[in-house]
């Protein structure tokens, strides 16, 4: 798990354990100090194991960093699914965003610096981070469908364009509130932050509140 750490004793490991004992400390080290100045020893020491012995879960160190990424955004997929597949309408989605995608970050800024990592690296290597692209997809087409069953609703007008709404929406609270997570100097400055953003979004949903109900007015 990524988002919310498991620890594992380092003794008598199973295979699995071993595994997910790698893809933690991976998850770490490629969070505090980025792909290239880690090397898969360093991670394997960190993990109580020998240098060597990381090639039988991982062949490369890509091959780590992809898989560690990618169960990241998995997982962030099943947490906003379960979030956001009952609803049918984005302002309800965004009320319910503020509360819960605050909870999602991990204290020690791992989620949040991974995530900014793996899009880097994904954007100067798209061939070779072509799973990472994907598993973001995924997990912006939670968002997609929603939007979909709000234009559906009428809540959206029909010519919204679904994907760039579902993935900014997205964007919007990953970017904002992880930047500003890792950013704070502590606690009570990000909860500061998390309050800026709901008055920003009431504030949005308030004129556009205003300028759908006087273009309802001007059709009657």
């Amino acid at each position: 798990m990524i988002i919310a750490t498991k620890k594992t004793s380092l003794k008598k490991r199973s295979g699995q354990a071993s595994r997910e004992q790698l893809l933690e400390v991976a998850a770490q080290l490629f969070a505090r100090k980025g792909l290239h100045r880690v090397t898969l020893a360093e991670i394997a020491g960190e993990a109580g194991m020998s240098g060597p012995a990381i090639y039988n879960h991982f062949k490369s160190k890509d091959a780590l960093f992809c898989e560690v990424v990618c169960l990241m955004y998995d997982e962030e997929t099943a947490a906003f699914g379960e979030l956001l597949d009952p609803l049918d309408s984005v302002q309800e989605a965004l009320d319910r965003m503020m509360e819960a995608v605050p909870k999602m970050y991990r204290g020690d800024g791992v989620l949040q610096m991974l995530g900014f990592t793996a899009q880097l690296e994904a954007v100067r290597d798209p061939e070779q981070f072509a799973a990472i692209s994907a598993a973001t997809r995924k997990r912006d087409e939670v968002a997609i469908r929603l939007v979909e069953r709000a234009k559906s609703k009428g809540e959206l007008p029909a010519e919204a364009d679904a994907e760039e709404l579902g993935a900014m929406l997205i964007s919007l609270f990953i970017g904002a509130v992880g930047n500003r997570s890792i950013r704070a100097s502590q606690h009570g400055q990000f909860v500061r932050s998390i309050e800026a953003l709901r008055v920003l979004l009431h504030m949005f949903g308030s004129r556009a509140g205003k300028a759908k109900k006087k273009s309802e007015d001007a059709a009657v």
